[in-house]
């Protein structure tokens, strides 16, 4: 079977490219998700997106390879396994990043990539809540909302933060990311924005927008050097064939989509030699460029007068009763994203450029072994930073196992002292904050791992022994014109026809803050320019 367009992985990207392609009546495209539908219903349900990342129904439960700069530890590595990719499972954050980044992108070589070339496509994708205005738009398929803290910890937190300099700011997405504020939600009526909600629902019923769940994509199928289509596994084991008139599109994540290359013959043509893959396309860029946002939490331990979520989220007959009152009015703490306060400053005390993102949530757990929540008992609460623009850099590469191939994902976390000694400064920024009024008044004292690290070599040694990602995996397909790179400004693969790559594998350094944002703006520019080419 043929289509015009072929678009690999409804995640945040490429469910962006296909709603806005099969816009046009004229045009059939085919849609492939390596998951399921989004029907587990904790999906929709925003406060128990930590029950989704761990669930092998709706998630990718990959791990790293052995990181050297976390003293040997395996990262857990998920994404999203539904329609919506990991838009279906994450905590609906809605962070834009820095004007600078996008400038970064611009200066590097992308024209078109620019702050004020990609604000556009931010205000075409939103339905904001507080309407249009010169930073924001309405009508759109995402949904951003402001999310309103459930709990005093969050508002003394803030004010906290104020007081020792952040300033309070009312919107983190102009641009300028410098002050702390509540935060923004991909969240509509309690429920989740993903962009399979947005995108894909309200396409469903079109005719020329073909929709392939459990297609598991083997590989590309390269006519000389143009991609002509594309091999998938169905749910039933059997190996489907299909043509692309006019082009594929590549969105299946920073892993998925460097994978799927690479097992197509497409990369370094001697490291694909070295495990048994015929080289078809020598591009030396795929899979390198990883790069991720780590962070380090101080958990709290709040005094008996003051209760946070703790108390419901570990209590069952409470969270019963929490689960009523948001079913019928779809509000309570149920409603709420990951995070209720979020803010960004320069780790130096500089009015330069922010490099650290501060969040505090009005609860406290312990990462379980297999990278969930455990939340603990008494009232509690999580203050996070990450250092937004790291250096290090790491990889996905093939690895022969078993007589078959997997992904090797390398995040090489922690390999730069400057990285090192950003997370550093933004821990102590963090006990600076818990320690200054009014948030000092409830504080109980700090909890967990961390408590007794006090000198800067002991504070490091913990972030190398409990620093986790934040799963904003980046930059594997990195867009630019130097030979590493993978894809050029109109997301073309180089050397190729008919193939682009649409998803956060793209981007040459990493967004400020959280990236399900910025890749939806991928996909949405992505679609753009197919269409603007084929109107020419």
């Amino acid at each position: 079977m043929q289509y015009d367009y072929i678009v690999i992985g409804s995640g945040s990207g490429g469910a962006a490219v296909a709603g806005r392609l099969s816009e046009d009546s004229q045009t059939s495209v085919l849609l492939l998700e390596a998951g399921g539908r989004d029907r587990h219903p904790f999906i929709h349900i925003p406060a128990l997106f930590p029950h989704l990342l761990t669930n092998p129904k709706t998630t990718w439960t990959r791990k790293s390879e052995p990181v050297p700069g976390l003293n040997g530890r395996k990262m857990y590595f998920p994404s999203g396994k539904v329609l919506g990719g990991s838009s279906s499972i994450n905590g609906m954050l809605y962070i834009r990043g820095q004007a600078q980044d996008y400038d970064d992108w611009r200066d590097a070589g992308n024209a078109g990539w620019g702050w004020d070339d990609v604000l556009p496509y931010f205000k075409k994708m939103e339905d904001h809540e507080h309407g249009e205005n010169a930073a924001h738009g309405v009508g759109g398929p995402i949904a951003v909302t402001d999310t309103r803290p459930s709990n005093d910890a969050s508002f003394k937190f803030l004010d906290a933060a104020v007081a020792t300099g952040i300033p309070r700011i009312v919107d983190l997405n102009t641009g300028d990311q410098h002050g702390i504020a509540t935060v923004q939600g991909t969240i509509r009526n309690g429920r989740r924005s993903s962009t399979a909600q947005g995108y894909l629902k309200p396409a469903k019923g079109r005719a020329n927008l073909t929709i392939q769940t459990q297609a598991n994509v083997t590989r590309l199928l390269l006519d000389g050097k143009r991609v002509s289509g594309v091999e998938y596994r169905d749910g039933d084991g059997a190996i489907v064939t299909v043509q692309a008139g006019r082009e594929v599109i590549l969105a299946a994540s920073a892993v998925g989509s460097p994978q799927i290359l690479l097992q197509s013959g497409i990369g370094d043509s001697a490291e694909l030699k070295a495990v048994g893959v015929e080289p078809l396309h020598h591009l030396p860029g795929v899979g390198k460029n990883l790069h991720d946002h780590l962070f380090i939490s101080v958990q709290t331990r709040l005094k008996p007068a003051y209760p946070t979520l703790n108390q419901l989220l570990s209590n069952k007959p409470r969270m019963a009763m929490e689960l009523l009152r948001y079913g019928a009015l779809r509000t309570g703490a149920f409603k709420l994203t990951s995070c209720e306060i979020c803010g960004f400053l320069n780790s130096e005390g500089k009015a330069a450029r922010p490099d650290i993102q501060i969040t505090f949530r009005p609860f406290s757990f312990d990462f379980t072994s297999k990278g969930g929540f455990a939340f603990h008992s008494f009232p509690g609460g999580t203050a996070s930073i990450c250092f937004t623009r790291p250096k290090s850099r790491g990889a996905v590469s093939l690895m022969r196992e078993n007589d078959g191939l997997r992904a090797a994902i390398q995040p090489n976390y922690l390999d730069r002292d400057e990285d090192v000694q950003g997370m550093l400064r933004g821990l102590k920024i963090l006990r600076r904050i818990i320690n200054t009024e009014p948030f000092a008044g409830y504080l109980e004292g700090e909890h967990g791992a961390g408590a007794t690290a006090k000198s800067d070599e002991e504070m490091i040694e913990h972030i190398r022994d409990n620093a986790a990602t934040i799963y904003h995996p980046v930059g594997t397909c990195k867009m630019g014109n130097d030979e590493m790179c993978v894809v050029d400004d109109h997301l073309r693969v180089r050397g190729l026809s008919g193939l682009r790559i649409a998803d956060a594998s793209v981007m040459p350094g990493i967004t400020s803050g959280n990236t399900n944002a910025p890749a939806i703006m991928v996909g949405e520019k992505c679609a753009d320019m197919i269409r603007g080419e084929r109107n020419r």
